[in-house]
């Protein structure tokens, strides 16, 4: 899904010949993320070259997530979340929420009204660890990715060290099967941001768990939806632009 949406993005964006070479290899070749990684480290210790490499395949899009998600996305969420009986419940209590709290509570509501499809064998309830999952307070990064019994698939997910008001929380992007862990330094609207820029930078299908939640975000970063089940999300994108 992702490979075809580079290609439009690609073809009109002038690059350097370092990153067609690198877009090349990657595209032609499919390596793993943990392969394009041990090619290119520089991107885990820099994760702000997700933006720039994003920016490349996606010319003037990088930026519209972190613009639109608070502004604009999550109020008119909020207003089609209350007219749906099974999770009108979740929308209450939000202006007493933090902003990572609202948006985690943002993302739990997409999950309900986008659910995983009945081949992806996951319940809606669970779906949202796909996306994030917590760890306690203390956990060592380094313990991320030692427990060698992850052999099936698991797709790159968010994972907070901590709960949200803990002072000293941490956001780290975790790649079980590739062993790879990204500290973050941002809140988790920034998190969610590099998770969806990796997807497009290691060229990575989306997890089927959250495909419909994930084409939702291309909405949000004005990127042609990807998904042959797409109808769910249409429907939902036209539920919001008729909110006033």
């Amino acid at each position: 899904m992702v490979i075809l949406l580079l290609s439009q993005c690609f073809s009109v964006v002038p690059v350097s010949g370092w990153n067609i070479l690198r877009r090349s290899w990657i595209s032609s070749l499919s390596p793993t993320m943990g392969e394009v990684f041990q090619e290119y480290p520089r991107f885990l210790d820099i994760p702000a070259l997700f933006d720039s490499e994003f920016n490349t395949l996606c010319e003037g899009k990088g930026d519209l997530f972190m613009r639109r998600w608070e502004a604009v996305i999550i109020p008119q969420l909020t207003a089609v979340a209350v007219k749906e009986k099974h999770i009108a419940s979740l929308t209450e209590g939000m202006d007493g929420l933090i902003d990572d709290e609202r948006s985690y509570r943002m993302l739990q509501i997409l999950t309900h009204l986008l659910p995983p499809i009945a081949s992806s064998r996951c319940s809606v309830k669970s779906a949202i660890t796909h996306l994030i999952d917590f760890v306690p307070t203390g956990t060592s990064i380094s313990s991320l990715c030692t427990d060698d019994s992850e052999s099936h698939p698991s797709p790159p997910h968010l994972l907070s060290i901590g709960s949200f008001r803990d002072p000293i929380r941490q956001y780290v992007i975790i790649g079980k099967n590739d062993k790879v862990i990204i500290p973050l330094d941002q809140d988790l609207t920034g998190a969610v941001d590099k998770l969806f820029k990796l997807f497009w930078v290691c060229n990575l299908a989306y997890p089927p768990q959250l495909s419909s939640v994930f084409s939702f975000l291309e909405y949000v970063y004005n990127i042609p939806l990807s998904t042959n089940r797409k109808s769910k999300v249409v429907d939902l994108i036209s539920k919001m632009k008729m909110v006033k």
